[in-house]
């Protein structure tokens, strides 16, 4: 609630809250003077809150009759309003005593129920800040009276009161006056006029379902509840929303007038709130004696005292146990005396001796032993009323608990005995005190765990040495828990130095193991326990080399772990760098794999081998690509890992990264200097062999692309400069005929592995093919398959950014006009001659050959034998057919046995039709009988067709090559393929219209010929689809008597199929068409591709070799006019450099930024590591004060490295 200002004489005002939590009654005021209205210039900065606060009526009467003549709608408005604390004027009347004002403000139409702050209504403050406080000691002149409170400007929503009638301000004036008159005659409280005078809601609830009752019995407000009772209406029993009733409130607070005014209308004594809580419940909780009084005189009036002792709340807890927990002894004597039950459980069983036990009340469990309470009770867990004294410490109830019998080593659920307990929790007085009587130290809980044992994991250092005391704890502090771990090995790897130093000095065992053979040493280190670690060391350095059963040192697990103050304290006091676990891995191994680059430093400062192999040849290098971890490879290959060396599988540090898809450290190894190294790699996968550039292609095309970068290199002149060159590295993209790395040393035994990794014997044989020298030939075989070329993999994985790189572009540039061209333009004039002849015989043999009859020649025709065309098309023309037809056969016969499977596709089969149908369709000139008998017959002209449509349509397959024009191709074949798709659909609505309309327009007489048979009827319903209806044949025929239905799906025929389903096919083929341009430049790359390895493909292995260079030099600015033309790059200069360096996008440059931010902030840390340096030699200092003063400062040993 916000502030508001308080006026005095001086004008000076003061800051208080408005409403608060106390009652207040009003100030005494001086004598009623006559009423003197100020100037409006004198009150204008006054509220009408304020006002109604102060108790100035006559500035309300003059505000509001003011208001009244001006604008009565407002007006409506304004003496609702609520202001910035959700108070209207009539509860800061109510509030602050000023009934005159709450009357005169109720006549002129405030609304009597209108909610406040939390929802109360003024009915709501009158019973919570009205006392017995009458009308008739309000004096009715406000003005000159003693202000309680000052003025509050609001700019708050209103609310408007409805007025019964139209107001002005004659008659305002006349109802002030009367209010006014009436005022000093009428002797009764607020509550009485809003309830029974304005008839308003006594039951009315605020945001918490409190009513009016609620509020008085809360504040104890005898007054108001004695009004409130009398009111007509009243719901006595009305609960909030925590479901509790005014009589609860009552039993709160304590006062017994209110309480016994309640019980007197009939509160039900026994009602229970949301929690179960009864009246009783909160007397007793809360220690009102007189109030447990009454509501017991009352119980037992009505004959149900034992229910009320019995009744309990949500916890299962009685009146009784109520009382014992608030430590009313009285009230407890009182409940006993009544007949409450001492040994009544709670929900988890506890007696009320558990809850005295709990809070040390002495006195109180004299009282319930003495009632017969059971010493020896046990709730839900089997815990005694010990077992809680132990455990809160309570060392006078231990101590009258064991004077009553309770048995010392009573054992719980869990086997904990008191002493147990005690020693948990680090009460050392209750441990104290149940050792000197006689409690038994060599007892365990259900994990096998003693008392020095608790007190050693929980750190209780001061317990524990009270425990190592007693006589029977020397043979005790070895004892292990159920995991056979040792107190000193709880301690250890928790980093309790003090605690750990006690047991070392009673004799512990140092090296003592657990199930998993490791020592306090391992497992200090292993949570890097610095301090620790070093009182470890400083006890016995023998066990600093010690294994765990993975043969795992101290330094093994702080390297895993990260812990880099530990090793270096480990390595400065003689652990073994080299030290090999059951894998063979070296601490700089577990470093590495867990990306520990300050660990491997200082590994590495300590001459640790940079790459030591483990069982299946994997070194740190391996392992920290493999993670993932770019820092700690660069940090390897700076200090001289063999970037070469490959594991078992025959991989390398960039294959594995690029396997687990780590483009961090992909890319920090192909940034190394021996980068070109690394990328001389094969190894075998799924069946087939292959490279790390190949595997970045497909996984990490990123990283594939810095590769590229690599691979192109500027010459120091301007890039407009004609010296300007581009040296183009081709080896990792044509890297059929690579010198391939054997793999280093790691590499040598890969023909042993195989059968390790691979189950399958015949893979197993073919792995071994690509080891050694006689592995580059399987190797080159594998490799020079189409499918298995780099630029076919960032086809086929549309690595559209690789593909426009410019050492892809100018390497394809290269193979085109190197052989790529000239074989390509050879083989299409060869086919352009053949298509030539075959359109000219075609169409000379259909105008002038043989006419037939019966499938006999009856005329030779018009072929004259002696004309050009004739000797051109005909008697020239079939050789040349049939001698390049029988060539292009011999070739597709060749590719069929050069390429098997991989050779059956839609375009080889193409080309076949077409040649076989050539031959076919010139054979017949010449003069054999077989073939003479073939000229008149109906296969002649079918085969012609045929022919010439697929030589025509086989034409397309190799402008398809053509990038500018193949492009079209693409799109057609597109579209084609999504119509197949879609075709099945479409032949079913074509089926369905065209047999309905053979049924309907057949016509024995054939005046219908299109639908005569039922396959017309398919095909001239198809027809229809693109508008050739013949609409007057079929329905305006006089010779036709068509069906009415026949209209009906004549209509419905329109809508589906040239409406609906045209629409369909276009939006498809549009969609398609978006598609193709969408990947324009990446179907046109792809096309270069296919044509580049397809003319390729074509040559001896031999020439291919020779053709295709490892580096190609470029001068992209010499060539100029034509020659410029043939021989001029595929891209320009400037557009190379762009490709290679291209302008940072605003997240690059806002990832610069942040690297340089990041050194900023590392050379912060190197300060505060500098600080750090400094604080530990002064806590060395302290450290050594304390020892000569034999103080105990006891803290935990935190992890190393927790703030770097």
């Amino acid at each position: 609630m916000t502030d508001t200002f308080v006026g005095n004489r001086d004008g000076v005002y003061d800051r208080t809250s408005p409403l608060e939590m106390t009652q207040v009654y009003p100030q005494p005021v001086q004598p009623a003077t006559e009423i003197q209205l100020p100037d409006i210039d004198d009150i204008s900065h006054i509220t009408l809150h304020q006002a109604a606060r102060d108790g100035k009526t006559n500035i309300i009467t003059q505000r509001l009759t003011k208001l009244a003549s001006k604008n009565p709608a407002r007006y409506k408005k304004v003496i609702n309003k609520r202001d910035e604390d959700n108070t209207t004027p009539l509860h800061y009347a109510v509030r602050y005593g000023q009934e005159e004002v709450v009357k005169v403000l109720v006549e002129l139409g405030a609304d009597i129920n209108i909610p406040g702050e939390d929802g109360a209504s003024p009915l709501h403050y009158a019973a919570r800040f009205r006392a017995n406080l009458q009308v008739s000691q309000v004096n009715a002149g406000g003005e000159n009276g003693t202000v309680p409170d000052g003025v509050v400007e609001s700019n708050i929503g209103v609310v408007a009161a409805p007025l019964t009638h139209a107001i002005s301000s004659s008659s305002l004036l006349v109802e002030v006056n009367q209010a006014m008159s009436q005022i000093s005659s009428v002797d009764e409280s607020l509550i009485h006029f809003f309830v029974n005078e304005r008839k308003g809601d006594v039951n009315i609830k605020d945001s918490y379902g409190s009513t009016p009752l609620h509020y008085a019995a809360s504040k104890s407000n005898v007054t108001a509840i004695k009004e409130l009772l009398n009111s007509d209406g009243i719901n006595v029993d009305a609960a909030d929303a925590s479901g509790s009733t005014p009589l609860h409130c009552a039993a709160t607070e304590g006062n017994v007038e209110i309480v016994k005014a309640l019980l007197e209308v009939g509160s039900d004594p026994r009602a229970k709130d949301y929690e179960g809580m009864t009246p009783i419940h909160f007397a007793c909780t809360y220690g009102n004696l007189e109030t447990v009084e009454l509501l017991f005189e009352h119980a037992e009036r009505k004959g149900d005292l034992l229910e009320m002792l019995e009744d309990r709340n949500r916890e299962g807890e009685t009146a009784l146990h109520s009382a014992v927990g608030g430590g009313h002894i009285k009230i407890v004597e009182m409940c006993l005396k009544k007949g409450a039950k001492v040994k009544a459980r709670r929900g988890n069983l506890a007696q009320p001796l558990h809850i005295a036990a709990i809070n040390g009340y002495v006195n109180i469990a004299e009282l319930l032993v003495a009632h017969r309470a059971k010493i020896e009770a046990r709730n839900a867990y089997h815990v005694t009323p010990l077992h809680k004294a132990a455990a809160f410490n309570k060392i006078e109830m231990v101590a009258f608990l064991l004077e009553k019998g309770a048995d010392i080593d009573c054992l719980d659920k869990d086997n904990y005995t008191p002493l147990l307990v005690a020693a948990s929790e680090g009460h050392t007085d209750v441990v104290s005190k149940l050792l000197h009587e006689g409690a038994d130290l060599q007892v365990k809980d259900i994990h096998d765990k003693t008392a020095i044992f608790l007190a050693a994991e929980k750190n209780r250092v001061n317990t524990l040495k009270v425990i190592l005391e007693n006589e029977n704890a020397k043979s005790l502090i070895n004892e292990s828990d159920q995991h056979e771990n040792t107190p000193l090995h709880v301690a250890a790897m928790n980093g309790y130095a003090s605690v750990v130093q006690a047991l070392l000095d009673n004799k512990a065992k140092i090296n003592a193991r657990n199930e998993d053979e490791d020592t306090p040493l391992h497992l200090a280190a292993k949570n890097g326990k610095i301090r620790t670690v070093l009182e470890l060391i400083n006890r016995d350095r023998n066990v600093i080399n010690d294994r765990d059963e993975a043969s795992n040192t101290a330094l093994h697990l702080a390297a895993i772990e990260g812990h880099i103050k530990c090793c270096n304290a480990l390595l400065e006091n003689g652990a073994e760098v080299d030290a090999r676990n059951a894998t063979l891995w070296t601490p700089l191994d577990c470093a590495a794999a867990k990306g520990h680059l300050k660990v491997a430093n200082i590994l590495l400062d300590s001459d640790s081998p940079v790459d030591p192999i483990d069982k299946i040849k994997t070194t740190p290098l391996h392992l920290a690509a493999k993670e993932g971890h770019a820092d700690m490879v660069t940090l390897l290959l700076s200090k001289g890992a063999d970037i070469t060396l490959t594991d078992l599988s025959g991989r390398n540090c960039l294959d594995l990264a690029a396997d687990h898809s780590r483009k961090e450290a992909a890319m920090a190894i192909v940034n190394d200097e021996n980068w070109i190294d690394v990328l001389k790699n094969k190894s075998w996968e799924q069946s087939h062999v292959t490279t790390s550039l190949r595997k970045l292609i497909i996984k990490l095309p990123s990283v594939a692309e810095a590769v590229f970068n690599r691979c192109v290199k500027e010459s120091n002149h301007h890039v407009e400069d004609k010296k300007y060159e581009l040296t183009f590295y081709y080896g990792f993209l044509e890297d059929i005929f690579l010198d391939w790395s054997d793999g280093g040393d790691a590499a040598s035994e890969m023909s042993s592995v195989a059968s390790f990794l691979i189950e399958d014997v015949e893979e197993n044989e073919e792995f071994r093919k690509i080891q050694g020298s006689a592995g580059v030939v399987e190797a080159v075989t594998q490799l020079e398959k189409k499918d298995s070329h780099p630029l076919m993999i960032m086809v086929k994985n549309k690595r559209e950014q690789l593909l426009g790189h410019p050492l892809v572009t100018f390497l394809l540039d290269y193979k085109w006009k190197t052989f790529g061209r000239y074989i390509y333009y050879f083989k299409l004039a060869l086919y352009g001659l053949f298509l030539l002849f075959l359109t000219g015989y075609t169409v000379y043999m259909t105008e002038h050959g043989p006419v037939c009859a019966n499938e006999t020649v009856v005329d030779k025709g018009t072929a004259d034998e002696s004309s050009a065309r004739y000797i051109l098309w005909i008697s020239v023309g079939r050789i040349v057919i049939l001698a390049l037809a029988s060539m292009h056969i011999l070739s597709e016969l060749f590719q069929l046995v050069y390429q098997l499977r991989r050779y059956f596709s839609w375009e080889n089969l193409l080309e076949w039709g077409v040649y076989a149908l050539a031959v076919v369709n010139v054979a017949d000139d010449f003069q054999v009988d077989l073939v003479r008998r073939y000229v008149c017959s109906k296969a002649k002209k079918t085969i012609g067709a045929l022919s010439i449509f697929l030589a025509w349509m086989a034409l397309v397959l190799f402008i398809r090559k053509f990038p500018k024009l193949g492009i079209y191709v693409v799109m057609f074949t597109s579209i084609l393929y999504t119509f197949t798709k879609f075709f099945m659909i479409f032949v079913l609505f074509l089926v369905a219209f065209a047999l309905s309309f053979f049924t309907l327009f057949y016509d024995p007489q054939q005046s219908i010929r299109a639908f005569g048979e039922p396959g017309r009827a398919i095909v001239k319903t198809a027809v229809m689809m693109i508008g050739e209806f013949d609409f007057d044949d079929l329905f305006n025929s006089p010779d036709q008597d068509v069906p009415d239905v026949a209209w009906f799906i004549f209509i419905v025929f329109l809508i589906i199929m040239t409406l609906i389903l045209m629409n369909l096919l276009i939006g498809l083929a549009v969609d398609d068409i978006k598609g193709v341009q969408d990947q324009a430049v990446l179907e046109r790359q792809a096309m270069l591709v296919d044509l580049a390895m397809d003319v390729e493909k074509a040559l001896p292995r031999r020439i291919r070799k020779r053709l295709v260079p490892e580096t190609e030099v470029v001068r992209p600015n010499q060539y100029e006019g034509f020659k410029g033309y043939w021989y001029s790059p595929p891209i320009s200069a400037k557009e190379v450099q762009e490709a290679l360096k291209p302008n940072k996008s605003s997240l690059e440059v806002l990832s610069d930024r942040t690297d340089e931010l990041q050194e900023s902030v590392l050379g912060m840390r190197n300060r505060l590591k500098t600080m750090q340096c400094n604080l530990e030699g002064l806590h060395k200092m302290l450290a050594g004060v304390v020892k000569k003063l034999d103080a105990n400062v006891e803290g935990d040993d935190d992890e190393d490295d927790k703030l770097f």
